[in-house]
């Protein structure tokens, strides 16, 4: 290789690194998601030993398990705060039907009045 050419790969190395430091300086979340996104590929493709299956199963277990009991706990806690808000059944039968009473005899009013016949009191 030549000096000429040398001189000009170590040119475009230098500038390529400047590149990059000065992307990591104005963007670090970028940089440490790509890091992650990275060890989670190297993590999908490396084995893992018996060892690693000892220590890491119990955690990841302990950690399902809570993670079910905290769904758990925030659907009960949601349908208790859904059924404090929301009427009571029998309650909502009774308003829903005075209402179509209160209806039902205006209904029957205006059309006495639209026919001429007054309602005597």
């Amino acid at each position: 290789m030549t000096d000429s050419k040398e001189t000009g790969l170590k040119a475009k190395a230098s500038d390529a690194a400047s590149k990059t430091r000065e992307s990591a300086e104005t963007n670090p979340l970028a940089v440490l998601a790509g890091g992650i996104a990275v060890g989670m590929l190297a993590g999908l493709f490396i084995p893992r030993s018996e060892r690693e299956k000892e220590l890491v199963d119990p955690l990841g277990k302990r950690l399902a398990a809570g993670a079910t009991a905290a769904a758990a706990a925030a659907r009960d806690t949601g349908k208790q705060e859904l059924n404090a808000v929301a009427p009571d059944r029998s309650d909502a039968k009774a308003k829903a039907g005075d209402i179509l009473t209160v209806v039902l005899k205006a209904a029957l009013d205006a059309g006495k009045s639209g026919a001429g016949i007054e309602k005597k009191a």
